[in-house]
């Protein structure tokens, strides 16, 4: 997933072409590398973040509703998606705000917190909104639709445990959860395209 984010950021951003191969063939010493290690380090940063909300919203929806036995798998599952609603909106306005270090780590551009709050708060809404209506709203109707499919296999009866239902459920979560990264490295991008637009024409501005 990071790396097609990686590669996703720098086909937009600095129109390069890749294909699947390209992902993971070896280049060459003159061609200048995109910077994997920048890049993952940047989010497993993000990673932890959204962990750390989604862990204090799940500790704070215990709070309110009372002890749940630690050995109740479902009480605890039920607790983590119902924390997951408002630690998405948090991350999604902490992405809005601070999110082109991601676009900005993979083409190597400046990924300081300072540079990226410069660009953020220029194009909250605007990002906001993209985040909310893209890759939110896609994730959220696409995995309640597939929620509810394995829900109505499983009440007319069929085992959606076995591999011929379980595999094909699998790989359309899956590909949901794809697009919807997708769809978020498209809209960082595009906050970050504008944000160094505006800067240039700022500064040509000023030079005449």
């Amino acid at each position: 997933m990071t790396i097609l984010a990686l590669y996703t950021h720098r086909m937009i951003l600095l129109n390069e072409h890749y294909g699947l191969g390209d992902l993971y063939k070896r280049q060459e010493a003159s061609v200048r590398k995109p910077p994997m290690i920048s890049f993952i380090l940047v989010s497993v940063i993000g990673l932890v973040v959204f962990m750390a909300l989604l862990g204090i919203f799940t500790y704070l929806l215990y709070i309110l509703i009372g002890e749940i036995a630690l050995k109740d798998r479902g009480h605890i599952l039920l607790s983590v998606l119902i924390a997951l609603m408002p630690a998405i909106i948090v991350y999604g306005v902490l992405l809005s705000l601070f999110g082109t270090v991601f676009p900005a780590a993979a083409i190597g551009g400046d990924r300081s917190l300072k540079a990226a709050w410069k660009r953020g708060k220029s194009s909250f809404w605007k990002t906001l909104g993209r985040l909310i209506v893209g890759p939110l709203a896609f994730v959220l109707f696409g995995g309640g639709g597939v929620g509810f499919l394995t829900y109505y296999l499983a009440k007319s009866g069929i085992d959606v445990e076995s591999a011929s239902v379980n595999i094909p459920l699998s790989v359309l979560a899956y590909s949901i959860n794809v697009c919807g990264i997708l769809l978020s490295v498209s809209a960082l991008s595009m906050a970050y395209q504008s944000a160094e637009a505006r800067t240039e024409e700022r500064d040509t501005n000023h030079e005449t």
